[in-house]
């Protein structure tokens, strides 16, 4: 019973404002009625079912729990063909009618789907493309500065570049990240916490990261700090983030 009530609560947290989950439920139904030919019923509303079915059913969370962790459960609705089962309910209804019908049928639709959702570049995790990794440019430029080639480096990053410094460099490694982003570890962290206190405490961030072993501690310029740090040196700053240095470290880096 907790699985299916989790699967319910992955469903609802998954359907963002709900009305793209409506017009996806009101395009089944349509298609249930209205569309004969056997194979695209297959594809556009059993396949769908299923699927739905097979998301929600506790064993299924139970078995994907086995393999992957349970807060990525949601991906699996990636699998839904909602998009596409929209996309020819309205055609179907569309080519149903003639003349001014079609057209004002045709605008209905278009206005539907333009205010199903809101912009995804909205999100402060989604950015349009600025190179061929699809990664924003200051976080390439940063990671290619800090690369050192043969070894891991541990860098603390602001949170703005904690889901893409990993993706881009796995040689990089975070003392805190994409666990806290998507509700894996809830318990505190020295260093997070620090970073997130207002006003924060220079000294304690310094020696946290020290205890960490931390090489590096990249922030926004306008985060930059005003005190000393004992173990860290400005070592310089790239498209607007101040890297600081570990000055205990060797000459491999």
């Amino acid at each position: 019973m907790e699985a299916f009530t989790i699967a319910l609560g992955t469903i609802k947290d998954y359907m963002g404002t709900g009305f793209v989950t409506v017009l996806f439920l009101v395009a089944l139904v349509y298609l249930v009625v209205f569309e004969k030919d056997r194979v695209k019923r297959i594809f556009f509303v059993y396949i769908p079912l299923v699927i739905v079915l097979v998301f929600l059913c506790p064993v299924s969370y139970k078995i994907y729990g086995l393999f992957s962790e349970g807060v990525t459960y949601y991906r699996l609705l990636w699998l839904i063909p909602e998009v596409p089962v929209i996309a020819y309910a309205m055609s179907m209804l569309v080519t149903g009618f003639e003349g001014k019908k079609k057209v004002f049928c045709s605008a209905f639709c278009i206005l539907l789907a333009v205010f199903s959702g809101k912009l995804m570049y909205s999100d402060m995790y989604m950015i349009k493309a600025q190179n061929i990794s699809h990664m924003p440019q200051y976080v390439v430029d940063i990671c290619d500065a800090l690369h050192v080639e043969g070894r891991e480096v541990q860098v603390l990053v602001p949170d703005e570049m904690q889901q893409f410094v990993r993706q881009y460099d796995p040689c990089i490694c975070i003392p805190y990240g994409r666990e806290y982003m998507m509700g894996l570890t809830l318990e505190s962290d020295e260093i997070r916490d620090a970073m997130s206190e207002n006003p924060r405490d220079a000294e304690k961030i310094d020696l946290y990261c020290v205890w960490r072993a931390v090489h590096y501690i990249v922030v926004p310029e306008s985060m930059k700090f005003e005190e000393t740090l004992n173990h860290y040196d400005e070592y310089m700053t790239i498209d607007g983030y101040v890297i600081y240095k570990n000055n205990q470290l060797g000459t491999d880096f």
